[in-house]
């Protein structure tokens, strides 16, 4: 006995009777028969045919695999089952697989076991079963589904909607401060220098690669190798790229003159750092146009950069030279103005802000050093971490790259601090010295001395004069004519600096008079010009002459070296700022590797033409 869903059977035959006759979509249903067309009987139907005294269902389904299909997919089913016991020798014989009013053939894989392909239908639930002619069952109806297949929404997120808006925003100022700060007209009508013109179709040639960029883009777009929204937008990265080269030449050509900005401010470096444009890095250093250039609040590319939390940006512009130890314009929040990491630290990439800290620890560092102020060199342990860099596992490495940097900034910050302790104090020392009586006493000595000898030198040089004018004037005559006219020169001279004087005296009587009376003595009944009483600023005492400027700008320093080493402190409470300040640092070397590569071959270039 058999239980496959149906009931059980003890004799098939009986089942099915009892089946079609109490079931509402039997096989005798006029619907069924209106959808088989007549056609070629298959050698199979002559012979179940060729039996009148066989039963109509002689295959009994165990199993519909799968039970249901989406209504828009084709479907492989899979129908198991066995023929009667008297009719076993059929069990080789291909039979038709009807679905609701399709009709496909019925594939025999072994015995028991037909296979079919059902085409997208309209969904619904069907009878399904199996037949000899196309169009009677040979076997019991089967329940089948198709479903309709579920619509999905995808939905965006707000802020992934508000991203793509604001980073199409910054696109569409990019693409405005490009096409409409063009001075193509000017530059053609004036007078271009031959070195500009030289450097221009230096920048042109080094950048006549960029070219080759439409050839790739068209031969992928007509292989159909990029999806549509990739094409599209790299097809408007290529647009700027073509038009920030030639902005480029006509800077060049304009002795760079950059200065300009878009409606809020921001220059054609910023809007290329917001948007992660890095290829725009080595356009501009080819172009020498400096990549410190500030906004109109004092931010570098590097600031926009680190505050969009923009990595491989970030490691472009200091591959190419840029500082990370400029601060922005003061503001009520920050007086001080605020450094790359500090921006990075205040978006939440500490991974990113602990690598900056670094990065401006360090350049303050070579700047004192080459200023003199500082001597010696930083330890580093870069060879330390090459031999361990093979037996630690990434979270091992993490950590040591985390030590090796809190060990540079730290090192760092204590030089410059103990630089600046050094100068503070040889300011005190020399403020005290000077206090002194007898270090006043020795200067005014040596002041005394110092203009004595001026006074001699001056005395003998007039008497060198004399002798000279005397040696030219001997006779008598020659002197007289002289002293006359030297006479009539010095009263002619007399009498035009006294006209000059009494007129602009008299300028200057008449208009304070006339604003003493008209406003002060009349008007406001107050005491004119003359009744005022100027005050005597009193002078500062010794401990004093350091002025605020330098004791506020100190203090701010001391302050961003304080914050830096804290920001790389931080990292080891987080294991994922030491992972990112590690991807972070890779992805430096790699930039870093890749400019210097590029400066090669442009190197070599050049010295081939």
């Amino acid at each position: 006995m058999l239980n496959n869903g149906f009931g059980s059977q003890d004799s098939f035959g009986r089942w099915v009777n009892n089946f079609i006759s109490d079931s509402p979509g039997s096989v005798d249903d006029p619907s069924l028969e209106a959808v088989y067309t007549p056609g070629q009987e298959s050698s199979t139907t002559a012979v179940f045919h060729s039996h009148s005294n066989i039963p109509e269902q002689v295959f009994n389904i165990t199993d519909v695999s799968p039970a249901w299909a989406f209504s828009t997919e084709k479907t492989k089913i899979l129908v198991t089952g066995f023929f009667h016991d008297s009719f076993q020798h059929f069990g080789r014989s291909n039979l038709f697989c009807i679905c609701g009013e399709l009709r496909v053939p019925a594939e025999f894989l072994q015995l028991g076991v037909y296979r079919c392909f059902l085409p997208p239908q309209s969904p619904g639930v069907v009878n399904l079963y199996l037949s000899v002619d196309g169009n009677k069952p040979v076997s019991q109806l089967f329940s089948f589904e198709h479903r309709s297949v579920p619509v999905i929404e995808k939905a965006i997120p707000q802020d992934d909607q508000l991203y793509k808006w604001e980073e199409f925003e910054f696109q569409v100022r990019l693409a405005h401060l490009l096409f409409t700060s063009s001075n193509k007209i000017s530059v053609l009508t004036s007078k271009i220098s031959p070195d500009n013109l030289l450097e221009a179709k230096k920048l042109a040639s080094r950048t006549s690669h960029l070219l080759n960029s439409w050839a790739y883009l068209m031969k992928s777009i007509q292989a159909n190798e990029v999806p549509f929204d990739q094409a599209r937008d790299h097809l408007f990265e290529l647009t700027l790229k073509n038009r920030l080269k030639e902005w480029l030449l006509e800077k060049v050509i304009e002795n760079r003159n950059t200065k300009e900005y878009d409606s809020k401010g921001l220059g054609v470096i910023h809007l290329c750092a917001v948007l992660g444009y890095t290829w725009s890095i080595l356009l501009f250093s080819w172009a020498n146009i400096s990549l410190d250039f500030r906004d109109k609040h004092g931010w570098t590319a590097l600031h926009w950069a680190a505050y969009y939390g923009r990595e491989k940006m970030v490691a472009a512009l200091l591959s190419a030279g840029a500082r990370p130890n400029l601060v922005t314009d003061p503001t009520k929040e920050f007086l001080g103005g605020c450094t790359a990491a500090d921006l990075a630290q205040q978006k939440g990439y500490e991974g990113l802000a602990a690598f900056l800290a670094e990065k401006c620890l360090v350049a303050q560092f070579k700047d004192m050093q080459m200023a003199g102020n500082i001597t010696g060199n930083l330890e580093t342990i870069k060879a330390e971490q090459a031999s361990n860099l093979g037996n630690s596992n990434e979270d091992e490495q993490s950590l040591k790259d985390t030590l090796a940097a809190y060990r540079t900034a730290a090192e760092a910050a204590a030089r410059i601090q103990g630089a600046f302790r050094e100068h503070e104090l040889k300011v005190r020392s020399s403020a005290v010295r000077f206090a002194s009586k007898e270090e006043e006493a020795k200067n005014i000595i040596a002041a005394m001395k110092i203009q004595h000898a001026f006074r001699n030198f001056e005395v003998r040089r007039k008497i060198a004069a004399a002798a000279r004018i005397q040696y030219r004037f001997q006779t008598w005559k020659m002197r007289r004519e002289f002293l006359n006219m030297r006479k009539k020169a010095i009263r002619i001279q007399a009498a035009f600096r006294g006209f000059q004087v009494r007129r602009q005296y008299q300028k200057i009587t008449w208009s304070v008079g006339v604003l003493e009376k008209a406003i002060l003595r009349w008007r406001l009944k107050r005491k004119g010009f003359r009744g005022l009483q100027v005050s005597q600023p009193e002078e500062k005492e010794g401990g004093e002459e350091v002025e605020d400027f330098y004791k506020t700008s100190q203090k701010q320093a001391e302050e961003r070296l304080e914050r830096s080493v804290v920001k790389v402190q931080a990292m080891f409470r987080s294991k994922k700022a030491q992972q990112d300040y590690r991807r972070m640092k890779l992805v430096h070397e790699e930039a870093q590797l890749e400019y210097d590569g590029m400066q090669e071959l442009d190197q070599m270039a050049m010295e081939e033409s």
